[in-house]
């Protein structure tokens, strides 16, 4: 890297985790890769990492030092046993959660320990929703002085609380009694989430702030004719995706109008129907 080339000492370097469940492979897998070309943690290459629900898991995970290979692993060997596949459970999700949550948490707890979120070593955001009181919440490593209970909590207390999606799992009450929502209701994409932390709270000039935003792959989404006419029952499937896609793209679109070219998207376009949150053989 050539002196011209190399990044001012001035840039704050943001990583951005988009959320999708098993989705998250694909994010992994393109750390994994850029991890092994680089030879340096992923970590030491930021100065803030932001993830929402899968993307949370993995931005927690770089945080505490655990590899992206591990992860990717997590989704590859693991994805199975936490996203079961049956027709039973396809009727369950009408009346009751799909996944288990207990399970979630014993694979989780087996990559991330009895870690606190406070070990961390890169500076942490990880967007969740409150399920009591209809709030965002953000939770934040000690890298400022207001920032003073989160460090204490289990790192796995964070995961679950920012993947805890409806429908797929049922809400995380944390040892603390707060219950919390999957941060994809509101920040699937937390990108802006990560560009405010820095401009609001670390006091980095905005033309300072560079971002780089991995998404989960994005399929085309088509309103057929059936669709168009509205109803509970026609929609019921297919709102979620249509949530998170549109949020996500308003957001992007929002973070390149803000820093132009010192905003970098990673993700991947494929065919509409190839992969769901939830199909564990997609990894």
């Amino acid at each position: 890297m050539t002196a011209s080339n190399r990044p001012s000492p001035d840039e704050f370097r943001i990583l951005a985790l988009d959320g999708g469940g098993i989705k998250g492979a694909y994010t992994a897998s393109v750390l994994a890769t850029w991890q092994q070309l680089t030879g340096k943690p992923i970590a030491r290459h930021f100065d803030l990492i932001t993830g929402t629900s899968t993307g949370g898991i993995i931005a927690i995970a770089l945080g505490l030092g655990i590899a992206p290979e591990r992860i990717l692993q997590l989704y590859v060997e693991r994805g199975r046993t936490i996203f079961p596949a049956s027709w039973r459970r396809r009727i369950w999700q009408w009346f009751w959660r799909k996944h288990s949550m207990e399970v979630l948490h014993r694979e989780i707890r087996a990559v991330l320990g009895n870690k606190r979120f406070g070990e961390s070593t890169s500076r942490l955001v990880i967007p969740a929703f409150g399920a009591q009181h209809g709030g965002v919440h953000l939770f934040k490593t000690p890298h400022h002085v207001e920032y003073r209970m989160d460090h204490r909590r289990l790192a796995t207390t964070v995961a679950l609380s920012t993947a805890a999606a409806p429908t797929y799992f049922s809400a995380y009450t944390a040892p603390d009694g707060g219950c919390y929502i999957d941060g994809g209701v509101w920040a699937n994409c937390p990108a802006l989430v990560g560009i405010i932390e820095a401009v609001s709270k670390l006091g980095r000039p905005l033309e300072c702030v560079r971002v780089l935003s991995i998404g989960t792959t994005t399929a085309p989404y088509s309103v057929g004719s059936w669709l168009r006419q509205g109803g509970l029952l026609l929609w019921a499937r297919k709102v979620a995706p249509l949530l998170l896609q549109a949020q996500t793209v308003g957001i992007v679109g929002e973070c390149q109008l803000l820093l132009g070219e010192r905003f970098r998207r990673i993700d991947q376009d494929v065919e509409a129907g190839r992969f769901t949150l939830d199909r564990a053989s997609d990894a």
